[in-house]
């Protein structure tokens, strides 16, 4: 996505793999080509991308809302904190950070980047305003692709990674056709 598009792009659930060697998660080459882009690695809450799946803090298995603020530490390190959020997946992750179980849990973060001396503006900017920048630099982007008159693209920029729902439906609507060709011919034959 980095290689084409004319808008930031947001990592909206995924930590650093500096930190948690997860393939969801973001390489630091790649957190300097988002920073070149404009865009944003929201730090997410779920522990098997915190710390991986078999982390052990204070006797208990999984990451704690410490390891959370490792990744946000590292990307600001690493990038600065415009290029920093939070995306904690909620909306059907299991085995969240310790601390970090539910959205009633976001102050002991922020009281915990206090203690390591995030500001005030610094915590505005992790906790919302640097994703609503990218989302209107995008809508921006939008708008003056219209006015421009460039048409949006369904190519393909290399090979695919993982099957598309597309590549699914062009493989059951051959297998549909040649299933249908194979009744037709017994049909005939029996006919």
């Amino acid at each position: 996505a980095l290689d084409v598009t004319n808008a930031p792009v947001i990592f909206s659930h995924s930590s650093t793999r500096a930190l948690c060697s997860h393939p969801r998660d973001v390489p630091d080459d790649v957190l300097i080509r988002l920073k070149e882009n404009g865009g944003v690695v929201m730090i997410v809450f779920l522990s098997k991308f915190v710390a991986g799946e078999f982390w052990v803090a204070g006797g208990k298995v999984g990451a704690t809302v410490l390891e959370v603020a490792d990744h946000v530490e590292h990307v600001v390190k690493t990038v600065g904190i415009d290029h920093v959020g939070i995306g904690g997946d909620y909306d059907g992750g299991k085995l969240f950070a310790r601390g970090l179980e539910d959205v009633s849990t976001y102050p002991v973060l922020t009281c915990e980047l206090l203690k390591r001396g995030f500001d005030e503006e610094s915590l505005g900017k992790l906790l919302g305003k640097n994703v609503l920048r990218v989302l209107w630099k995008c809508e921006n982007v939008a708008k003056e692709m219209k006015e421009a008159g460039a048409m949006p693209s369904e190519e393909r920029w290399g090979e695919e990674i993982y099957e598309t729902n597309l590549m699914k439906e062009e493989k059951l609507m051959k297998m549909d056709m040649k299933n249908s060709g194979t009744k037709d011919e017994n049909n005939t034959a029996s006919g």
